[in-house]
């Protein structure tokens, strides 16, 4: 999917705002807005009323298309769409829908389902959704609304409606309690600029070749804002809202969001004060007592990010690691897994969108008790998903961790293409300006022959 062109942008289609009935057969293009990641992350809420209508047919194009994008640890997965008319499977290679059967959306103007062996993947996939939902919101197109209903796969779906929505805002909520001097301070993060969703997008730094260098406090902040930070909506039942929807605005993973950074410390995110209190809002790292460096000596290892990658063994070398938990009595909740889900395809998005790459790992069975001996994780906090963050190489088109004629050879094919044109490919658009020029060859060039350490 990688490779699917987009439209050059929402302005510049004259029907896209036309309601076009839906059907088996190709979708139009996805189109490129100008909302930046963090704009869309700081806008999303949902609404637990939708109406009923008919969409224009390149929002489920966007929205489908999005979805697809989402990186798969599982085996398999199938997207659905449902409509008033009946069903529709997704082709993402084709980018067109085929019928599938007469079951219509049960509410809403239409609805996203999901078929996978991994419910994490689910939570990714739906995750990328919402945001290019989120992000059609400021366009030419009407307004769509958004929910996810349901209490785990495959009943939970995400449910659209043409309805009014608030305006996108850049309005930040949330500041570290701590003062700037204290261990745990964390700047602020930002609520807009940057890069459009959707480029982003187009290229997802998902890699595991990672360059291991240590990130800044702000690279940091804003990883765990975009993840599980606070917003500016309140939840139907007056709780503070997040980045990510969560089931009756539970909120699994608070105080269950553990960073392990270059510094050989082990935090917990804080973003509630107190942090049992979810109408509260904070933006914080708490300090967890390290584990014993006589027991890290004695396994031979030099650091808590070493013992960690010896507990999973996949985890690729990084700047610093999340480790996302659930409490030992909803671990096994489908819809606290689709949690999971959202607040990492959300790290990856922001990462992305920061030149930064990501890789997930699940943990499962006997890993979860080496995680937490292997960091000083409390036994009740089940670690469900490591997530390695760290730099990736310039010019690397490709992710495979050297800069090479591969990386020449896909810049090449795509020379003085941008947006919209045939034989555009997102991976040569390294600065992701919407054209592949100079500035793309000067990444390479800059690279060349660099390799990650492994």
């Amino acid at each position: 999917m990688c490779r699917l062109i987009l439209a050059i942008t929402i302005a510049g289609i004259m029907y896209i705002g036309q309601v076009q009935p839906i059907a088996e057969g190709p979708l139009p293009l996805p189109v490129r807005t100008s909302n930046p990641v963090e704009l869309c992350l700081n806008s999303r809420y949902s609404q637990h009323s939708l109406a009923r209508g008919e969409p224009a047919l390149q929002h489920i194009s966007n929205i489908l298309w999005a979805a697809s994008s989402a990186p798969m640890l599982g085996s398999y997965r199938r997207v659905f769409v449902y409509t008033s008319l009946g069903s529709y499977l997704y082709d993402p290679n084709g980018h067109r829908l085929d019928r599938f059967s007469s079951e219509p959306t049960r509410e809403g103007t239409f609805s996203i389902g999901y078929q996978a062996d991994q419910v994490f993947d689910a939570g990714v996939s739906y995750m990328l959704a919402l945001l290019a939902s989120v992000s059609l919101s400021n366009s030419p197109l009407p307004s769509i609304a958004s929910c996810p209903k349901g209490l785990g796969l495959p009943s939970t779906r995400l449910y659209f409606g043409i309805q009014p929505v608030a305006t996108l805002t850049s309005q930040l909520v949330v500041r570290c309690s701590l003062p700037q001097d204290q261990a745990g301070w964390l700047p602020d993060p930002c609520t807009s600029g940057g890069l459009a969703l959707e480029p982003v997008l187009a290229r997802l730094n998902y890699t595991r070749h990672l360059v291991d260098a240590a990130l800044t406090s702000q690279q940091i902040s804003q990883l765990l804002w975009a993840g599980y930070g606070c917003t500016a909506h309140y939840t139907s039942n007056a709780r503070a809202g997040l980045t990510v929807p969560s089931a009756y605005a539970s909120y699994y993973l608070t105080g269950r969001v553990y960073l392990v950074a270059a510094d050989d410390l082990l935090y917990r995110y804080m973003n509630r004060n107190p942090g049992t209190n979810l109408a509260s809002r904070d933006h914080r790292l708490e300090l967890v007592d390290r584990p014993s460096r006589t027991r890290l000596e004695m396994a031979g290892l030099a650091d808590i990010r070493s013992s960690l990658r010896e507990a999973v063994p996949d985890l690729p070398q990084a700047s610093c690691y999340l480790i996302l938990c659930l409490d030992k009595s909803n671990a096994a909740q489908e819809f606290a897994m689709l949690e999971v889900g959202f607040v990492a395809a959300n790290v990856l998005v922001q990462a992305s969108a920061m030149g930064l790459g990501c890789h997930f790992s699940l943990v499962t069975g006997s890993r979860q008790a080496a995680v937490q001996t292997a960091t000083g994780i409390p036994t009740s906090d089940l670690p469900q998903v490591v997530i390695g963050i760290g730099h990736i190489l310039k010019g690397d088109t490709d992710l495979d961790g050297i800069v090479d004629l591969h990386d020449m050879a896909i810049l090449a094919s795509s020379w003085h293409l941008a947006w919209g044109q045939g034989g555009y490919d997102p991976r040569a658009d390294m600065d992701r300006d919407g054209e592949v020029d100079i500035a793309d060859l000067a990444l390479i060039t800059d690279g060349w022959l660099t390799t990650v350490r492994r």
